[in-house]
This record gives structure tokens, C-alpha cells and sequence, in this order.
């Protein structure tokens, strides 16, 4: 049994960042382990009850040295053998208490490329979300272990059909891209490269603050007939698996998420070069970021040959199902902690 004590510092949201933590907390909980969580007090309803989770205003500054020491006291409350720290903000936090925390091995989850590694220096093991990240590091010794997510279950795809989504049977692909309406996610640059491109329909899943300016683009380019606007939806994966093309057409990106989801669904998949991409994706269905005529490319390539992108992305169906499942990415998380330890 490892006693390990997982440091999350985001508020309110429960994005791809916050489920890759929740699920490896509730999953190593689940394994029988003793696991703690300090987070903000708006994150306890998405832990296990096998999780002791302790609230944590993270509010605060980073560097508030009162801050600091009420963290350090609530890490130290859960008699963790392992610190494992989530992204730039809990990271930063929990290096700056290195000298704080006796006997306690400390490791970092890096979910982004970073400009600056300094939030991950002075650990004893550092594992980022791709090989991308990884390389923006500087050096930092790091294992490369894939955000993964526990496989869509039987009927996913059935239940989101039931709900009769619109332009489906109408004789053009339906296209699907999930995710925040924020501008990482390049929602705005996908509709101004729709505009380039007839010829497919376009399921826009998510809610988020730019809502208005994508509306306004949907109006601009006279795409109100080719785009539906689905909001938040709950069956967002099973939307994904009645699509005809999965897009991610993010500026920068951790996982992501999304696409896992798409490849565990089996839906061919075009995206921009963010997170593991790459790693998943053969090169034709890679675009570079910040780009509208890549993205317009990208679109292009698929609609040319669904079927052949289909048969050509078999390859990486198979790795997803194989590599990208909770309990994988578990099993490696909990190896990089008994090398720590020396176990």
C-alpha cells in the first residue's frame, strides 16, 4: 500500500485537467491504497468517499506565505509518503514547501508546454501528459505517461442517437469538435475555415464565454444552416460516435481529453498539433496551431476519402485502446511512485 496525497489547486471547474486527477485519485483509492486529496472546497463532490479529501481555499496567491503553511499543515495531516502535485499553480505551491516536508518523496504532473519550468524543479519525479510537454521542460527528467480516461460504456452511441440530433440521414458527413467555448479551444478559427469549406455539417458541443462570437461568426459566414450550436451536453461522447469526423482545432491543449474519447469510439480524427496528438494521429491528420488554412486543409483531406481516413487511423483505435484506459495510465503513475520510494 502507498500512502500518497494528490495537490490540486484549480476552482470550480472540472475540465481535463481536473478529471485526469479525480479519476487516478478515486482509481488508486479504489486499488486499495491510502490516498488524500487537498483541494478546494468546490472539488469534493467529484472524489470518492475512499478518498480523505481535505478542503483547501486555492484562492489564494501562490506565494502567500500563509497560504503556504496552512497547505503544508494539511499535507502533512495525511502522513503521505508521496506528494503528488497537479499543474503550474499546485506545483509551484509544493516546490516551494520542499524544505517543509520531511521523509515526503514529491512528484509533479505537467499537463501543458511550458515557457517556464521553474514550478517543476527540485522534484523527485516529474511525468507530463505528452512527449511535447516533455521537451518544453528544459531538460527536467521527465516520463511521458498519456492522460487517459476509462472507456466510453456499451450504448454510448445509441442513447446520444435516440436523442435525434439534427442533420443526420441528410446526405452530407456530420462533422463533431468538442469542448470549452474559450479561446484556447480554436472554435472560432474551425468556423472560419468552415467557411472555406462546403460539403459537411457541424456539431459544436460546449458552453463557454465566447458563445457570442461564435454565433456572430455563424452569422457572418451564413452558417446557421450547416452548425448546430448543441450547448453543454451530457452525452457529448455518444454525439462524437454518431459523427462522421472527430475535430479538435485547439491553440494549445493538454490531452486532450476529446480526442481520446474520439479514438476509443473509433470515429476518424483530424487535430492540431497539441498534447499527445501527435503521438495518436498519423501525420496527414495533423494541422499546425493558430492556423485557418491549415485547418481548412485538414477538413479537405477528410472529406476527400472518410472511408480510406477510417481504415488508415485503424492503428491508432488500437493504441488508444490499448494504452489510453484509466487503469493503464494508473499502473505506470503508480510505478514512477515505488522508483521514488525505492520499492
Amino acid at each position: 500500500m502507498i500512502k500518497v496525497c494528490h495537490v490540486l489547486a484549480s476552482v470550480g471547474e472540472k475540465g481535463g485537467l481536473e478529471k485526469n486527477v479525480i479519476e487516478l485519485a478515486n482509481r488508486q483509492a479504489a486499488l486499495g491504497h491510502a490516498v488524500s486529496a487537498v483541494a478546494d472546497p468546490t472539488m469534493r463532490e467529484h472524489f470518492a468517499p475512499e478518498v480523505n479529501f481535505t478542503p483547501h481555499a486555492m484562492g489564494g496567491g501562490r506565494l502567500n506565505p500563509f497560504n503556504l503553511l496552512a497547505l503544508r499543515a494539511k499535507i502533512l495531516s495525511a502522513k503521505p509518503q508521496i506528494v503528488h502535485a497537479h499543474a503550474n499553480k499546485a506545483g509551484g505551491m509544493v516546490r516551494s514547501l520542499r524544505r517543509f516536508l520531511p521523509g515526503i518523496k514529491r512528484v509533479a504532473t505537467v499537463q501543458n508546454i511550458k515557457s517556464s519550468s521553474r514550478p517543476f524543479r527540485d522534484y523527485d519525479a516529474v511525468i507530463t501528459a505528452s512527449a511535447q510537454v516533455k521537451d518544453s521542460l528544459g531538460g527536467i527528467p521527465a516520463t511521458v505517461i498519456w492522460n487517459s480516461i476509462a472507456p466510453p460504456p456499451p450504448g454510448t452511441k445509441e442513447a446520444a442517437l435516440a436523442t435525434k440530433p439534427p442533420f443526420l440521414g441528410q446526405g452530407e458527413p456530420v462533422f463533431s469538435t468538442v469542448g470549452r467555448l474559450v479561446p484556447a479551444k480554436g472554435m472560432d478559427l474551425l468556423l472560419e475555415a468552415m467557411a472555406q469549406v462546403p460539403g459537411f455539417k457541424l456539431w459544436l458541443i460546449g458552453e463557454g464565454l465566447q458563445r457570442p462570437l461564435l454565433e456572430e461568426l455563424i452569422a457572418k459566414h451564413a452558417l446557421a444552416e450547416r452548425v448546430w450550436m448543441a450547448g453543454h451536453r451530457d452525452d457529448a461522447v455518444g454525439l462524437m460516435g454518431c459523427s462522421d469526423l472527430f475535430i479538435v482545432a485547439s491553440r494549445n491543449e493538454g490531452g486532450p481529453y476529446t480526442l481520446a474519447e474520439a479514438l476509443h469510439m473509433r470515429v476518424p480524427s483530424i487535430a492540431t498539433k497539441v498534447g499527445f496528438s501527435p503521438e495518436f494521429l498519423p501525420a496527414e491528420a495533423l494541422m499546425e496551431t493558430h492556423s485557418v488554412p491549415e485547418l481548412v486543409r485538414g477538413l479537405k483531406l477528410a472529406l476527400a476519402d472518410l472511408p480510406g481516413l477510417r481504415q488508415r487511423l485503424e492503428p491508432s483505435f488500437e493504441l488508444m485502446s490499448r494504452e489510453v484506459t484509466l487503469e493503464a495510465m494508473t499502473d505506470k503513475i503508480l510505478g514512477v511512485y515505488r522508483l521514488v520510494l525505492g520499492q
